[in-house]
């Protein structure tokens, strides 16, 4: 990347930038980051959706989150079914850039009748960095 820079026009960014979007299930997803992300925060019509692993759910998640990873997918949605409205805007988040887990639960979720979606790129730890509200699961 240092060396692009110095002898490129077209310089690569020094860290991560989301494309805009990306395409599942036939939808226009927008990729956002945790900035972004933060303004739908406790927004009615929002829901936040965590796709990690449970240990790492229970460690830490946006407040309020649903949990709902791709591995368990079909047996989960039947007990948080009731917290996602076909009309509200489900923002999926995993582990960051390198993570598809959000893209997958989308997927299963959009063969549910589900259209709106928005997927946190970054990931949770650039929500946790950021400052933002985290909660866990208390045992």
């Amino acid at each position: 990347g240092i060396s692009v820079n110095h002898f490129s026009d077209h310089g690569i960014s020094w860290w991560y930038q989301a494309p805009p979007e990306t395409v599942i299930a036939g939808f226009k997803v927008p990729l956002i980051d945790e900035k972004q992300a933060r303004k739908y925060f406790n927004e009615p019509g929002h829901v936040f959706v965590d796709t990690r692993h449970l240990e790492h759910f229970n460690e830490g998640h946006v407040p309020g989150a649903v949990f709902l990873p791709p591995n368990d997918v079909q047996d989960r949605f039947i007990e948080v079914q009731p917290f996602l409205q076909e009309n509200d805007t489900l923002i999926l988040y995993c582990y960051g850039p390198d993570c598809d887990m959000a893209e997958k639960t989308a997927e299963f979720l959009a063969q549910m009748g589900y259209e709106k979606f928005m997927i946190m790129a970054t990931g949770f730890q650039a929500w946790k960095t950021s400052g933002n509200p985290v909660e866990s699961v208390r045992r």
